[in-house]
């Protein structure tokens, strides 16, 4: 900032920007009410559609103009191989099929399809389970999607294997063949900007064409009049991100500036690009691509007095690293509840190396091989093991240990409080001209956020809605223990074929962890899983490869069974302890007890060998059971009949099956409370109908995840207090 004047400008920036996008939260159209009416309707898909596995799913423009998330069955093996030989982005189609509603988020932390509709710019989705091609007329830009579509079938037909997904993502901006490992790699070293065609690129191959240009003696006018129109058809052909087309904008206004037709600062030139996408795609607010990428230029641009000072080249690449990621921490902590803090220092190598090397290396491996894949070939040989060597290096960096600051998701306080610090922090820096006073006023804000949940003095038990299967998480007060029992999993039916996903949905990724990373947990104390079945420890693998965990409790003899197998694998590989408990093991944290009911030993029989453990606090007592059945509720009545349960609060077992929580061990425990972990329409039947009978004959309330979504107990004192992802909280007294 040059000028104090200009530090109002970008408070009431600040503030602009944060009502309007609460404005637009209002004013954009939610989604469309669903009628359950099959009917047919005309569309034409955007130019990203995906096949995988017998499901297509893109966005598709209707003749209205509203768009839908289109959701395709695909009936046999051969349409899909003629879907995947003739992709039908930019085609109308004639779809057959109904309007639904979007499926709800699993819980707060987990992929929610309404939002994700939202900042598409989609009302709803259509469910289809007929689809035909449909003759018209071309639309603008096809030929460039065809172009498109080409030289990602040139890349994978001609380019390596190793070096395909590089080339995709940083020359057409195609990342959907990145797989979880390389992005986990590149996240946890902050680099996932590098892998997106961004103003770094954009700004490259500007430079690069107008030297060429040069060399070429043409009038510099008439080249700048060609990117003009040559400048947006590569953000078309770059896949339209919003990070491109902010790149491409503010590239075009700067030539402008150039050549003298218009007279711009570069905050200016920033703030037109970003109304002018506003104004054409409001929904593009929501997009965390949007966000990122307008912060960072904003950032860069208010800090130029700062980054004009600097005297050499490492301080000044420093500086922007450093500016970047302290101006986004809020954006990326919202968006992924985690900050990678080797970024500092990681991106000073790899930004001049993608820039100086990479980046040039792919141009000119795609253009040569264009004029003659002979020619590529020994390029090839002379960059392939060079990228690999450097693939080598960033998986053995990404594999040191406290390089990521898992602090969870701030809420709306913690946003504002956050934001204001950061641009007090930059003020001082700017003005005082020392680093020291303003990053203590930005880490003493962090240092407060990391330790809000170490304030709490209530207990947390979550029961997460992992489909058909058990997760529990528990948080004592102030965070003296926290212990994940079960981790979810899917159960596998029949083998392989065309139908299944090149990328099946991972529970642990996709819905533990995100939940455990949400909440600013980043080691778990003690993971136990109940029995070796997979719907409720598949996940355990992905659980310890994303989450520190200290011990994991086993029951005696499972470890012998094929399920356990990943999990073994990945707890020697992080040298963790696995353990194995029967009733009598116990611990004990702060005032909170501890105790394993059952098993007694014995040989290991899966359901009724599960580990059921008893939560004693100092006003409630929670039964977790596991899958225990009928023989071992009957056991824990002769065993324990001597024990007051009361108050008590029962996870059902066995997700509710008419096998369990019979009328005889109801009448024992007299529950308070039964929370019941199902999933959506599973082909069981859970929760049985004889099981929900009897709670009710019973007078005992219960919960059902397959309802009521992810169920989060607080235990207050003598208080619990009930919430739930798909209903407002309760508290029953």
């Amino acid at each position: 900032m040059k000028h104090r004047r200009d530090v109002p400008a970008v408070i009431l920036f600040a503030v602009f920007v944060l009502c309007s996008y609460f404005y637009f939260q209002k004013v954009l159209p939610g989604p469309e009410s669903p009628n359950g009416i099959p009917e047919e309707r005309s569309m034409r898909f955007r130019d990203s559609v995906k096949i995988d596995g017998a499901r297509l799913k893109g966005f598709a423009e209707a003749e209205d103009g509203r768009v839908y998330y289109v959701l395709y069955t695909i009936p046999s093996e051969q349409e899909k191989e003629f879907l995947l030989s003739a992709p039908p982005e930019g085609k109308r189609v004639i779809l057959s099929g109904t309007v639904e509603e979007p499926d709800p988020p699993a819980h707060r932390y987990a992929f929610d399809m309404e939002a994700y509709l939202r900042m598409n710019g989609a009302v709803s989705v259509f469910k289809a389970d007929r689809m035909t091609m449909a003759d018209g007329s071309t639309r603008r830009f096809e030929r460039l999607y065809g172009q498109r579509r080409f030289l990602k079938e040139h890349i994978r037909s001609v380019f390596p294997a190793s070096l395909q997904t590089e080339a995709e993502a940083l020359l057409i901006g195609d990342r959907s063949t990145m797989d979880d490992d390389l992005s986990d790699q590149y996240r946890t070293l902050g680099i996932t900007h590098l892998f997106a065609i961004s103003g770094l690129h954009v700004g490259l191959l500007t430079m690069l064409f107008r030297l060429s240009a040069k060399r070429l003696r043409l009038r510099m006018e008439t080249v700048d009049s060609l990117l003009f129109l040559l400048l947006p058809c590569y953000a078309v052909l770059a896949g339209g991100a919003p990070s491109v087309w902010r790149a491409v904008s503010v590239t075009i206004l700067i030539l402008l500036c150039v050549t003298g037709k218009i007279r711009l600062r570069m905050d200016d030139a920033l703030a037109l690009s970003a109304l002018g996408f506003l104004f054409l795609k409001p929904y593009v607010m929501y997009q965390p691509g949007f966000q990122l990428s307008y912060g960072a230029a904003f950032a860069l641009v208010c800090s130029a007095g700062f980054l004009q000072k600097q005297q050499s080249f490492l301080a000044l690449s420093a500086s922007v690293t450093a500016i970047t990621q302290l101006a986004l921490a809020p954006v990326l902590l919202y968006h992924f509840y985690e900050l990678s803090l080797s970024s500092f220092v990681v991106n000073l190598v790899y930004v001049p190396l993608y820039s100086l090397i990479i980046l040039p290396a792919n141009l000119i491996l795609l253009i040569v091989s264009l004029l003659s894949e002979t020619a590529a070939v020994p390029l090839f040989v002379v960059y392939e093991p060079f990228r690999r060597h450097v693939s080598t290096a960033t998986e053995w960096i990404a594999e040191l240990p406290g390089q990521v600051w898992t602090a969870g998701q701030p809420d709306s306080f913690w946003l504002c409080v956050m934001l204001i610090a950061i641009l007090a922090g930059f003020i001082i820096i700017e003005k005082s001209g020392r680093l020291l006073p303003g990053l203590a006023v930005i880490l003493i804000t962090a240092m407060a956020f990391q330790l809000k949940p170490y304030t709490d003095p209530d207990a947390h038990i979550t029961f997460l809605d992992v489909g058909q299967g058990d997760s529990i998480l528990i948080e004592l007060p102030y965070r003296k223990g926290v212990y994940l029992i079960d981790t979810g999993g899917q159960v596998a039916f029949g083998e392989e074929d065309w139908r299944t996903p090149a990328k099946p949905f991972r529970i642990g990724r996709q819905l533990v962890v995100p939940y455990l990373k949400g909440k600013g947990i980043s080691k778990i104390d003690l993971l136990v899983i109940t029995h070796a079945h997979n719907d409720h420890m598949e996940a355990a693998d992905e659980v310890l490869q994303d989450i520190g965990v200290g011990s994991v409790h086993v029951p005696d003899g499972s470890l012998t069974e094929e399920q356990m197998m990943p999990m073994k694998e990945e707890a020697a590989r992080k040298n963790i302890g696995i353990h194995s408990r029967q009733a009598g093991d116990g611990w004990k944290a702060g005032s909170v007890l501890f105790t394993y009911i059952s098993p007694f030993g014995g040989p290991y029989v899966h359901n009724d060998s599960s580990l059921v453990l008893l939560m004693k606090t100092d006003s409630w007592q929670v039964l977790f059971t596991g899958d225990l059945e009928a023989e071992g509720e009957r056991r824990i009545i002769r065993t324990y009949g001597h024990m007051d349960w009361r108050p008590l609060i029962l996870k059902a077992g066995h997700h509710g099956s008419d096998t369990s929580t019979t009328r005889e061990f109801l009448d024992f425990l007299q529950p308070e409370l039964a929370v019941i972990s199902a999933g959506r329409n599973n082909r069981y039947g859970h929760p049985h109908p004889n099981v929900t009978g009897r709670l009710q004959q019973a007078g005992i309330p219960f919960l059902v995840t397959a309802s009521d979504g992810t169920v989060e107990l607080v235990i207050r004192g003598d208080r619990l207090q009930i919430g739930t992802s798909r209903q407002k909280k309760k508290d029953p007294g």
